[in-house]
């Protein structure tokens, strides 16, 4: 059994035990407030997935900001209707937030600040990668490579359709890292490439939708398109 498989089991096991546990203090009326009703609330399910998510998967970020949002909304549930604090309002403090959040993940993206040493920076006037960064707006781009080595999408409220059908890949495996949040990301591949989507969802989706694929199961060349799409979406697809 795998570490994966071992930690999912765990974590339900914990979860089971602990929800238990809130049900029977609820049901003996031993708990101060009404805790039970948050954490069975939509907030709530946001938080308990994000804690799934980083105890099961590499990709740890999508956990924390699904966490640290419901989490953030509990407290302020809690603060205002169970001890009668009305501080702020939660949607006030929120977008705030979530808009800065968004501009450093740009920054960071951008130019890899405090990133590990296994991502690579990606330089702008390579025409072998994708280098696009579309906010508030976006829009189509074609890719013509004898040797096409991946690259960086970021999208906010924008996106567009990136065609690399008359692109070839280059040896190895080749990296689309993505990030997309109020928006999406639109790949057209040729239809022999080997293509590996490793994308996290949240509230929205990444699917792969292409209708014909040759087979090249003895190729060593393969996309890989990773990262996280947070109230957005995207596919893969090609030319039938």
């Amino acid at each position: 059994m795998s570490n994966t498989t071992n930690n999912r089991s765990v974590l339900a096991g914990v979860v089971l035990i602990a929800l238990g546990g809130l049900f029977l203090l609820d049901n003996f009326r031993l708990l101060p407030l009404d805790i039970l009703d948050h954490i069975l609330s939509f907030w709530g399910i946001v938080a308990t997935i994000g804690i799934v998510v980083i105890s099961s998967s590499d990709n740890k970020t999508p956990g924390y900001i699904m966490l640290g949002i419901g989490s953030f909304f509990i407290l302020s549930d809690i603060l205002r209707y169970e001890l009668g604090i009305r501080w702020i309002d939660a949607w006030e403090i929120f977008w705030p937030v979530a808009i800065i959040f968004i501009g450093v993940m740009i920054l960071i993206r951008k130019d890899n600040i405090f990133s590990d040493k296994k991502k690579r920076n990606i330089d702008p006037s390579n025409r072998d990668m994708l280098n696009i960064t579309a906010i508030l707006g976006g829009g189509n781009v074609s890719v013509k490579s004898d040797n096409f080595q991946g690259g960086k999408v970021t999208a906010f409220m924008g996106g567009g359709d990136y065609d690399l059908s008359a692109s070839q890949l280059a040896e190895g495996d080749q990296e689309i890292d993505v990030f997309c949040m109020f928006g999406g990301a639109t790949f057209i591949v040729p239809s022999d490439w080997n293509v590996r989507l490793e994308v996290t969802s949240i509230f929205g989706g990444f699917s792969d939708s292409r209708k014909l694929q040759e087979s090249n199961t003895g190729s060593d060349r393969e996309l890989v398109i990773r990262g996280t799409v947070i109230f957005g979406g995207g596919e893969i697809k090609n030319y039938v």
